[in-house]
């Protein structure tokens, strides 16, 4: 990886202001799609799995995953055909708790193996809509443009800032599906609020 790409991926993820300005404009809106995205945006942000792993969960997988606690993500929807677990926080399961009720507000049986996330065409939603859902949802909210991954940095850099882990790198890892230490590195850089401030400071 880059210099030059690594500034831009760790820039990559929305700041305590923008994800409440984010999640309030959502939470505004009334219906079954406004309260589908609010639910499949908030498990991307408190399981920071990716769009691909979400659109293959099934509403099976919904289920067994809040009977146990923790969200099983199967190798042939994870990158490089790698499946992890994960454990879920109390507003990670209630996410998906809303998308099985959203599901049925929609107009759709919990069928075991069908996509946990819909569309409204009756088919499981495709990473292209998720993407252009929530770019719909960030100019309501007035935000410079993002995409579903930059929840999946969100929560590496509130780990990284906010927890009191011993071993917080090794929490990152973990919670991104890392094989190896390498990859996550990246969030061992100042955030941009730390660097903004820095400045502040010094002038």
């Amino acid at each position: 990886m880059t210099e030059h790409t690594l500034s831009k991926t760790i820039d990559r993820y929305l700041t305590v202001k923008e994800e409440k300005q984010l999640f309030k404009v959502v939470g505004s809106i009334k219906g079954n799609l406004a309260e589908r995205d609010m639910a499949w945006m908030e498990l991307l942000r408190y399981t920071a799995i990716r769009v691909g792993s979400l659109v293959g969960i099934s509403v099976q997988d919904a289920r067994h995953a809040i009977a146990i606690g923790r969200l099983e993500l199967r190798s042939e929807f994870a990158k490089r055909g790698k499946g992890y677990s994960i454990p879920l926080t109390k507003k990670a399961k209630h996410a998906l708790k809303e998308l099985l009720r959203v599901r049925v507000a929609m107009g759709y049986a919990l069928e075991p193996d069908a996509p946990l996330v819909m569309s409204q065409k009756g088919k499981g939603i495709s990473i292209r809509s998720l993407q252009s859902r929530l770019r719909h949802w960030v100019d309501m909210a007035g935000l410079d443009d993002i995409t579903p991954h930059w929840f999946r940095h969100t929560l590496a850099m509130r780990i990284m800032n906010q927890s009191t882990a011993v071993n917080k790198l090794g929490v990152v890892q973990a919670a991104l599906g890392h094989t190896t230490a390498t990859a996550t590195m990246i969030y061992t850089r100042p955030s941009k609020e730390d660097i903004a401030l820095a400045m502040e400071e010094a002038s």
